[in-house]
């Protein structure tokens, strides 16, 4: 007989969605005189539908929040600063819409204003006034951080890396993915790069795979490798995000033989 397996489920953030009208009408009259616009609607709409739909650990925030950094950061020939209060307001929003959860950020390598990361002064310059964003988000109750590259330096990973904080690069080629577990046990991988676990297992501690958007297959290479229990079905919202976390839900689950 087959034996079915269910997966927790992780967000891994989302793209904003079409927002809905009276919906936004109605956050912006309940939000009236707090600091609040429309990256904080986004926050919280998507942070609902995740609840909604029992993601076992929602997270708000994805690449889009580039734009909080754009409003947030500043940096000259002297250096960098940035403002972390649009970051605790966001934090605040956050906690208060579904508790204990993840706030997902683009990398210091994803923003402009970033110098060249082979400049280890200035990188590392550039990485204290991010970790500072972090930080204040933790002082203000997130759970910690997930943050999305396309490629992660020595500096960043010394200084960013943490219990708290890890990369991630589904799509990132078998070295990313090597690189990333140079000094991190998680990582994030799509249906067409679950094969790199067959070189990946014998060289690093994966301690958690999280996989995004699986299929049969999937789940079938990634069980040959790790114990359920290491296993999580991860998920990026786009388009109708209602139906894209349900369908994450629903479909975190597959067969195995019994025993």
């Amino acid at each position: 007989m087959a034996k079915k397996i269910r997966f927790k489920t992780t967000s891994l953030g989302s793209e904003p969605d079409q927002p809905d009208i009276q919906e936004l009408t109605g956050f912006i009259r309940v939000m009236k005189g707090k600091e609040a616009d429309l990256i904080s609607y986004y926050l919280t709409r998507s942070l609902k539908l995740q609840v909604d739909t029992r993601i076992t650990s929602p997270a708000g925030g994805g690449v889009f929040m580039q734009a909080r950094f754009e409003e947030a950061l500043g940096c000259s020939s002297e250096g960098c600063h940035v403002n972390t209060s649009v970051f605790e307001a966001d934090a605040q929003v956050m906690t208060k819409t579904a508790g204990l959860v993840r706030s997902i950020l683009p990398s210091p390598g994803l923003l402009p204003g970033c110098p060249d990361l082979d400049d280890e002064e200035a990188s590392a310059d550039f990485c204290e006034v991010y970790a500072k964003v972090l930080r204040s988000m933790r002082d203000k109750n997130i759970a910690g951080h997930i943050l999305h590259a396309k490629e992660v330096s020595p500096i960043e990973a010394e200084l960013l890396s943490s219990q708290k904080t890890f990369f991630v690069i589904p799509d990132g080629s078998l070295r990313s993915q090597a690189d990333l577990l140079e000094f991190q046990s998680t990582i994030a991988l799509t249906c067409n790069r679950v094969q790199f676990l067959d070189e990946l297992v014998d060289q690093y501690d994966i301690r958690t795979l999280i996989l995004v958007d699986p299929d049969e297959d999937g789940f079938k290479k990634a069980l040959e490798h790790l114990d359920p229990d290491r296993i999580q079905v991860g998920g990026y919202g786009t388009g109708s995000e209602g139906q894209y976390w349900s369908r994450i839900a629903e479909g975190a689950t597959t067969t195995i033989p019994s025993d």
